[in-house]
């Protein structure tokens, strides 16, 4: 699979969230996956913008069990049936690219949250609890298989 890349307009808020004493998460591949999250959570993928290649991530660095399953579940959710789980160069293209637009979206919504605070992780948590008390729309199982 490709290198994941992201928007260069994030770099200030990857940098707050993920170095320093006060850091969020511990590794870059965390915020995105976790950005991913809320861009799905949220239904909008955003194309990405301009992109530094040289920052692009390998995806073995995205050690957390279930990785390849997440990318899956992102595809199969978007398109509503399994095309998405073929391993050709461009199905894992289509995934790659899914991942990023909803991280993209993803780290726009913490930057709303978090860019004036002088508790980041204070905000997160607020937002994820605030979130999570209005349940999505499940989706219809008969309607992926």
């Amino acid at each position: 699979m490709r290198r994941i890349r992201r928007e260069e307009s994030h770099e200030n808020l990857v940098k707050s969230l993920t170095s320093g004493e006060n850091a969020v998460f511990k590794e870059i591949w965390r915020l995105l996956v976790f950005a991913a999250a809320l861009g799905v959570r949220s239904g909008t993928r955003r194309p990405l913008g301009k992109v530094d290649q040289g920052k692009a991530i390998n995806d073995s660095y995205f050690s957390v069990p279930g990785w390849r399953g997440l990318l899956y579940l992102i595809g199969v959710t978007e398109d509503g049936d399994a095309k998405s789980l073929k391993t050709d160069e461009a199905s894992e293209e289509y995934l790659a690219t899914l991942f990023e637009e909803y991280a993209n979206q993803g780290l726009y919504i913490l930057r709303e949250e978090v860019e004036n605070s002088a508790a980041p992780l204070d905000n997160i948590v607020t937002m994820i609890l605030e979130r999570a008390s209005t349940p999505a729309e499940p989706p219809v199982i008969e309607d992926v298989i």
